[in-house]
């Protein structure tokens, strides 16, 4: 989990990041993830990337959080490319759920980030088209309740 450095140290072993960077990376960052940058200089926010098969995870702590899943790699995996357990406890706490399987939607990563900066948890998702069904249908079980949006080619475009 990355959280804003109250001083101006480097990343240190607790994920902080110096304010000073956040605040590079919110105006030079890749542009979709710029407003999770920016929701982040508020020290209450957090930031999560999980990457495939990268064992357990979870969020420690309180307050607003976003939980940025990387399955859109060359082979995507599905939710069987990430701790079971994990995703199901995550997907629990989140106020909403988005699955990004299609190009980058800058919107879907503000939306988020807004979420975020109200002290809400949020999940993002970027896949690819072919896992798309079972992320969904993998949420639909473990939070039936929290809406999920979906982000999706249009067909013949993908």
């Amino acid at each position: 989990m990355i959280r804003p450095d109250p001083l101006l140290g480097g990343i240190d072993a607790r994920g902080t990041v110096p304010r000073a960077t956040l605040e590079e990376l919110s105006r030079t960052g890749r542009e979709h993830l710029r407003p999770l940058y920016s929701a982040m200089l508020d020290p209450g926010i957090s930031l999560l990337m999980v990457h495939q098969r990268g064992g357990r995870f979870g969020i420690e702590g309180t307050g607003g959080f976003v939980a940025l899943i990387g399955d859109d790699t060359d082979c995507a995996l599905g939710p069987r490319g990430f701790h079971k357990r994990s995703i199901r406890r995550l997907a629990a706490q989140v106020r909403s759920i988005v699955i990004v399987a299609s190009d980058i939607e800058p919107r879907a990563y503000a939306a988020v980030a807004a979420l975020a900066s109200v002290g809400f948890g949020a999940l993002l998702v970027e896949t690819r088209p072919e896992q798309e069904g079972a992320w969904l249908e993998t949420f639909k079980a473990a939070a039936p309740r929290t809406p999920i949006l979906l982000v999706t080619p249009i067909a013949g475009n993908a």
